[in-house]
């Protein structure tokens, strides 16, 4: 009940923009990404160094291939003048493709050929007019799963674009080439952009009164925790007798507690930090732990009959089993963490999930975990 209180009168955590994707015909695309050219391509500059055709209409288009087309967008969008703040915390995005051809869709499926490849560049910029300064680019390869909807068009899912851990800049710009559509090298009606309907990039980021709201609490709690803490051990090192097991436990969980608490978020306010996500679920994995021993090392302590509790040593190796299942959870997630959010501190447009294959891999291993923890 508080907790549906809480998300009636708090702030939204999240909020979700959308962005269609406009249209430049260049020369070479391909190699103003690859080259990493500092002249990314907005409205404002395509007629400079494009053929001077901005996307009018897709008819307008038609007589051009694929690899001579740049798709852009700005985030947030130049006409709303608004500016992306570093209280967002970090900056997701998903891109959707929409097909008008129900027999592209069709053929794409029958044929297994769902296989997407584009290159991408990112650029950013403090000011609304200023030249844009170069973020990172890359080949990126996703997979298609396209249907239907009421309005006849083949909405594909949207699969994951990039990830930025921390939003440091207030203007960011997205370039995209797709070299060729699935089958539009072997199908001539599928060459070009015959069979897409619209390109639309989803951004997802942290409201910012939600974002102070969280700093808020856990700057108030930081020390009030870490006050408790000290007291604790304080409490538990002037007696004469050795530590508890359960003793122990405690101080670990509460050390780990106070670490999770720290406000080390507002170091985005001053300072690009990409690897505040990594940092944040490695905290928090780590209370976690913290947390399921000292439940399981409280009740096997408690659960212990007199004459047990008079021959047990209190170590942490009567636990072994237990622990072990613990043990192996946070490893297999510390191992997936690193193979997601670890790679794109480097590489934001990493995805595990980007293709079937890596998500095959992904849920095995999860269910691979899920099965270890019932037999055990």
């Amino acid at each position: 009940m508080l907790t549906r209180c809480a998300s009636y009168l708090g702030p939204t955590s999240t909020a979700v923009t959308s962005h269609e994707m406009a249209m430049c015909v260049l020369p070479d695309p391909l190699d103003r990404i690859r080259e990493g050219s500092l002249d990314l391509i907005d409205e404002d500059n395509c007629n400079a160094f494009g053929s001077g055709d901005v996307s009018r209409s897709k008819q307008h288009l038609q007589a051009y291939p694929m690899k001579n087309i740049m798709f852009y967008t700005q985030i947030p969008s130049k006409l709303s003048r608004h500016v992306m703040s570093r209280w967002f915390q970090f900056l997701i995005t998903d891109l959707g493709m929409q097909f008008s051809s129900g027999e592209y869709a069709e053929k794409v499926t029958k044929f297994n050929a769902n296989k997407l490849r584009f290159e991408i560049a990112m650029g950013y910029r403090d000011d609304h007019s200023g030249p844009w300064h170069h973020l990172t680019q890359g080949n990126v390869s996703r997979t298609l799963s396209c249907r239907p909807n009421t309005w006849g068009i083949y909405s594909c899912d949207h699969f994951p674009l990039f990830e930025l851990g921390s939003c440091h800049y207030k203007h960011y710009l997205v370039n995209i080439v797709f070299p060729s559509l699935p089958l539009g090298d072997i199908v001539d009606d599928f060459r070009g952009l015959a069979p897409l309907s619209g390109v639309i990039i989803y951004e997802v980021h942290q409201t910012v009164g939600f974002t102070k709201l969280w700093l808020t609490i856990k700057a108030a709690l930081f020390p009030v925790v870490l006050i408790m803490l000290c007291w604790l051990m304080n409490r538990l090192s002037s007696q004469t007798k050795p530590l508890a097991l359960t003793e122990k436990s405690l101080v670990v969980m509460g050390i780990s507690l106070t670490v999770y608490n720290a406000p080390v978020e507002l170091l985005s306010l001053y300072i690009d930090a990409p690897w505040l996500l990594v940092l944040n679920d490695f905290r928090q994995g780590v209370l976690v732990a913290s947390l399921f021993s000292f439940w399981i090392i409280l009740v096997g302590e408690h659960k212990r009959a007199p004459q047990e509790e008079k021959d047990h040593t209190g170590h942490i190796g009567n636990y072994w089993k237990e622990m072990g299942v613990v043990s192996l959870s946070c490893i297999f997630f510390f191992v997936y963490e690193f193979c997601e959010r670890g790679i794109q501190v480097a590489f934001p447009f990493y995805s595990l999930w980007g293709s079937a294959g890596s998500r095959t891999i992904a849920v095995s291993y999860f269910l691979a975990e899920f099965c270890y923890y019932i037999m055990q």
